[in-house]
Formats: structure tokens, C-alpha cells, sequence
């Protein structure tokens, strides 16, 4: 067998690597057939996984912002600062 001279590592060849805290991570979940129906309806995607987070994403800023004007509005109507 003789050694090919092609092929192998070379330095800065391939994608760069991202951080830790930007690679994704695997969740495992167990849903009902209807809620699974319902994330392929109504999810924003080209994939089950894409639309499931972008279903959960946008629940989350919604109940931030909901969160933030109680917060908001208690604070208005007790008089604090």
C-alpha cells in the first residue's frame, strides 16, 4: 500500500467551532399525539424540532413581557419607584 499524498488535516480547513454555550443540546420530551399534531400546524419550520422551539420561544416572550407590564403595573399601583 503506498501513502497518498491528498487528503488529511490541514489548519483552518472545516467549520469553525462555536462555544460550548452556542452549540445546542438535546431535550427529550413526551407529548400527547394531539400536542405533536398541533407544534407541525402551528410551528414556524422546516423541521419537528424547529417549529417545537420556535412554538416554546415565542410562549416564553410572551409570558416575559406579561411578567414585565404586572410587574410594571403593580409597581404604578402601590406607588414605588
Amino acid at each position: 500500500m503506498t501513502n497518498k499524498k491528498w487528503g488529511g488535516f490541514r489548519v483552518g480547513a472545516g467549520r469553525a467551532s462555536l462555544n460550548p454555550s452556542e452549540k445546542k443540546k438535546c431535550a427529550k420530551i413526551y407529548i400527547c399525539d394531539e400536542i405533536k399534531e398541533n407544534i407541525v400546524k402551528y410551528g414556524i419550520g422546516n423541521s419537528f424540532s424547529e417549529k417545537a422551539v420556535e412554538l416554546v420561544v415565542s410562549k416564553i416572550l410572551d409570558r416575559k413581557e406579561s411578567n414585565i407590564l404586572q410587574e410594571e403595573f403593580v409597581k404604578n399601583s402601590t406607588g414605588g419607584n
